[in-house]
């Protein structure tokens, strides 16, 4: 049980840091930053639907 809540707790709290970043420090990242974060997540989400 444990490690179902440890498996669950990782991904969610990396996904609301980054989150959190993009958000708060949206308008202090360069717009090259903001386009590679974008790519990023993109070809994230391709692939975990492929």
């Amino acid at each position: 049980m444990v490690n179902i809540l440890i498996g669950l707790l990782i991904p969610l709290l990396g996904t609301m840091i980054g989150a959190a970043f993009v958000f708060f420090m949206k308008r202090d990242m360069p717009e090259r930053l903001q386009k590679a974060l974008l790519g990023f997540a993109s070809g994230v989400m391709v692939a975990a639907s492929v």
